[in-house]
C-alpha cells in the first residue's frame, strides 16, 4: 500500500473568524508630552556655584542664602553629585529662616517626593509662605496646587498665575499659557496662550521652549516649523531641562528639523531619563523596538518597563503591551494587567485594546469577562481605534458581552474599512463573503475588501484575494497575478501563502519556474506555523524520501500532527509507516512528533 500524496490546496484557508483578535502596535506617537506639572523656583536662573566649598562654609555658618544655593546645587548636581536628600535638608535650614526661594524649593521636593515623602499640606503651607514674600514661582505652583485639589474650580488658579505674571515668573506665562491653550480646566483662549508662550520662550524658559517646539513639531495648533523647533529644543536641552534634552533628542531621533540620528539621540535621551523625565526613556526604548539601536525588543522591554516604574502612561503601555505579547522576554500577562489598566484608564487606546483581549480571554488569572471587554473596546472605538473597532464589532454582532447588533456592528466595521484600517477592511470581505449575520452577500464587494486590505499589508487578505484571482471566481482568472499575491501573502508570513507558493514552486506553475529547494523551504516556513496540509506534504516526502532523506520517523511524526489538525487522509498513511517500525523506533517517532509540536506553538505564538 502506499502513502497517497495529495496537495490540500482548498481555496479558502481560514474560517469566518480566522483572523482572531486584533492587537495593535501603535508606531505613530513620536513624542510623548512632557510631565512637568509644578514649577521649579530656579527654573530661570540656576547657574553653576563659582566655589562651593566657600559657599558651603558660609551654609554651616548659618547664612540663609548660601543654605539655600547648597541646597540647591545638591538638587540640580552642580558641582555634587545630584542628592535630593541634602537638598532637601539644605533647603530646610534656609526655609526655617524665611528664605523664600528656600521655601519654594522645599515645597517643590515635597509636591513631588524628591529626597523623602510626599507632604501636600506642607508644601502648601510653604508655598503660601513664600508667595506672601512676592516669591512669583511659589504663586505658580500654589495654582498647579490649586488645580490639583479643585480641578472644576480654575479661578483661583488662574488668579495666582497672573499675579505670579505681574510678579515676574517667566514660567508662569508658560504655566498659564499650556492651560489656555489646552483649555485644561479653564475657558480655551489660543490666542492669548500662545502670545505667553512666545513671551516665556522669548524670556528663556526652558519650559516654555521646549513646549513651543513640540507645538512647531506637531504643526496642528500652529503651523508646523521643524527647523524653529529644533532650534527651541536645543537651547531647552543645552539648559538642561529634562523635557528639553527628551525633546531635543526625539527630534534628532526622528529627524525632525534635522538630519536623523538615532545613536547621537540617544545620549540625549539617556540624559533626560536620568534626570527624571520617563519619556527620555519611552523614546529610547521606541529606537531600540523598531531596530534603530542595537538592543533591540530586549533593550526596549526593559527601557519601557523603566519608564512605567515613573507611571508614564505610554510607557505603561508598551511595557504591558510587550509583557502580554511576550515581546523582548517571557510572556507575562499577569505582570501585564496593571501596566494595561494604568494606561486604559488614562485613555491609551492601544493599552484599551489589549486590557480588553486580556478581559475577553480571561487571562492573567480570572475568569473570562467579555462585558468589561467589551466596554472597553468600546471606549476605544469612541477613540477611532482601528483594532478595537474590529473586535468589537465582531462581538456585537453575534450578541457577545452586549446585545446583538448586527446592523450597528456593520456601521462600525463599514467605516474602519473606509478609512483604511487593513484588519476591519478583512473581517467586513470575510461578512460580504458569506452574508454573516445579516450582512447582505456581495462577492465582488468581498473581493474589493480583500484586495484593499492586502494593499495596505494583511497577510491573510492577501492569500483570500490571491485564491480567488487564481479560480477566476467573481473575477477574472489571472495565474501570474494569482502567484504574485500568494507570495506578498507568503513574504507577510501567512502559512496558506506559503503553502500554495510551495506548490506552484514544486510544479511550475502560473509561470513560476520548477525550483525544487525553494518549495520545500516555503513548505517548512508554512509547516512551522502548523498548516496542517503543510505538515502532511513533509510526512509524505519524507516518507518517500524526495527533496530530503527518507525518514520513516519523521515522516510518522508529520503524519501524526496533520491527523491532529484534521487531515483524515494522514491516519491511513501513518498506520501503514508504523506497521514497519520498531518499537525503538515508534517511541523516536512520538517524540519527534512531540519536538515539532512544540516548536510550531513557539513560531506560531511570535507569529
Amino acid at each position: 500500500m502506499s502513502v497517497s500524496r495529495v496537495w490540500r490546496a482548498g481555496l479558502f484557508g481560514a474560517g469566518l473568524l480566522g483572523a482572531g483578535l486584533v492587537g495593535s502596535v501603535c508606531v505613530d506617537q513620536l513624542w510623548a508630552a512632557p510631565t512637568d506639572r509644578f514649577t521649579p523656583p530656579f527654573a530661570e536662573t540656576a547657574k553653576p556655584v563659582p566655589d562651593l566649598p566657600e559657599l558651603q562654609r558660609r551654609a554651616e555658618a548659618g547664612e540663609a542664602e548660601a543654605q539655600y544655593q547648597v541646597g540647591l546645587a545638591y538638587q540640580l548636581g552642580l558641582g555634587v553629585e545630584r542628592n535630593f536628600v541634602q537638598a532637601r535638608s539644605w533647603f530646610s535650614r534656609a526655609a526655617g529662616q524665611g528664605h523664600a526661594r528656600a521655601q519654594g524649593g522645599l515645597a517643590f521636593l515635597l509636591l513631588l517626593g524628591q529626597g523623602g515623602p510626599k507632604d501636600l499640606a506642607e508644601a502648601e503651607r510653604l508655598l503660601r509662605l513664600a508667595a506672601d514674600q512676592g516669591e512669583a514661582s511659589a504663586m505658580a505652583n500654589l495654582a498647579e496646587l490649586s488645580l490639583e485639589q479643585s480641578p472644576g474650580n480654575p479661578r483661583q488658579a488662574v488668579e495666582l498665575l497672573e499675579q505670579a505674571i505681574r510678579a515676574g515668573a517667566i514660567n508662569a506665562r508658560y504655566r498659564l499659557a499650556r492651560l489656555l491653550i489646552e483649555g485644561r480646566n479653564v475657558t480655551a483662549d489660543v490666542p492669548r496662550g500662545l502670545a505667553l508662550l512666545e513671551e516665556a520662550a522669548a524670556a528663556g524658559s526652558p519650559y516654555g521652549l521646549t513646549y513651543l517646539a513640540a507645538l512647531l513639531s506637531e504643526g496642528e495648533i500652529v503651523p508646523r516649523d521643524e527647523r524653529r523647533a529644533y532650534a527651541l529644543a536645543q537651547r531647552a536641552a543645552d539648559a538642561g531641562l529634562a523635557e528639553g534634552l527628551n525633546e531635543f533628542g526625539r527630534m534628532i531621533a526622528w529627524g525632525i528639523g534635522t538630519r536623523r540620528d538615532p545613536v547621537r539621540a540617544a545620549a540625549y535621551l539617556e540624559r533626560a531619563g536620568k534626570l527624571g523625565d520617563p519619556n527620555g526613556w519611552y523614546n529610547l526604548a521606541r529606537l531600540h523596538e523598531e531596530g534603530a539601536l542595537g538592543g533591540g525588543l530586549t533593550e526596549a522591554r526593559r527601557l519601557a518597563l523603566l519608564a512605567a516604574s515613573q507611571s508614564l502612561p505610554l510607557g505603561n503601555a508598551m511595557a504591558g503591551r510587550m509583557l502580554y505579547r511576550g515581546e523582548g522576554g517571557p510572556r507575562d500577562p499577569v505582570a501585564a494587567r496593571p501596566l494595561l489598566q494604568a494606561a486604559a484608564e488614562a485613555g491609551d487606546a492601544d493599552a484599551r485594546n489589549y486590557l480588553a483581549l486580556m478581559l475577553f480571554n480571561g487571562e492573567a488569572g480570572g475568569q473570562p469577562d467579555p462585558e468589561a471587554a467589551m466596554a472597553w473596546w468600546e471606549q476605544a472605538v469612541a477613540q477611532g481605534h482601528g483594532p478595537s473597532t474590529s473586535n468589537f464589532a465582531t462581538y456585537l454582532a453575534e450578541g457577545i458581552g452586549r446585545p446583538a447588533d448586527p446592523a450597528r456592528a456593520r456601521a462600525l466595521l463599514q467605516e474602519a474599512a473606509e478609512q483604511g484600517h487593513a484588519p476591519a477592511q478583512f473581517r467586513l470581505a470575510l461578512w460580504q463573503e458569506h452574508g454573516w449575520k445579516g450582512t447582505p452577500k456581495d462577492l465582488p464587494g468581498a473581493i474589493h475588501w480583500f484586495r484593499r486590505a492586502a494593499e495596505s499589508g494583511h497577510g491573510a487578505a492577501a492569500f483570500r484575494y490571491a485564491s480567488y484571482v487564481e479560480a477566476g471566481e467573481g473575477i477574472a482568472a489571472d495565474q501570474a497575478e494569482a502567484a504574485r499575491w500568494y507570495r506578498i501573502a507568503a513574504e507577510r508570513g501567512n502559512a496558506a501563502a506559503q503553502f500554495q507558493i510551495a506548490r506552484l514552486l514544486f510544479a511550475g506553475d502560473a509561470g513560476l519556474k520548477a525550483d525544487p529547494q525553494a518549495a520545500l523551504k516555503w513548505l517548512d516556513r508554512a509547516a512551522g506555523q502548523g498548516y496542517a496540509e503543510a505538515l502532511f506534504v513533509l510526512g509524505d516526502l519524507y516518507f518517500r524520501g524526495e527533496g530530503r532523506p527518507a525518514d520513516p520517523v519523521r515522516a510518522w511524526a508529520y503524519f501524526r500532527l496533520a491527523e491532529e489538525r484534521g487531515i483524515p487522509e494522514a491516519a491511513p498513511n501513518r498506520r501503514v509507516i508504523e506497521t514497519r517500525l520498531l518499537a525503538s523506533e515508534r517511541q523516536q517517532a512520538a517524540a519527534a512528533a512531540r519536538q515539532i509540536a512544540a516548536a510550531i506553538r513557539r513560531e506560531t505564538f511570535e507569529e
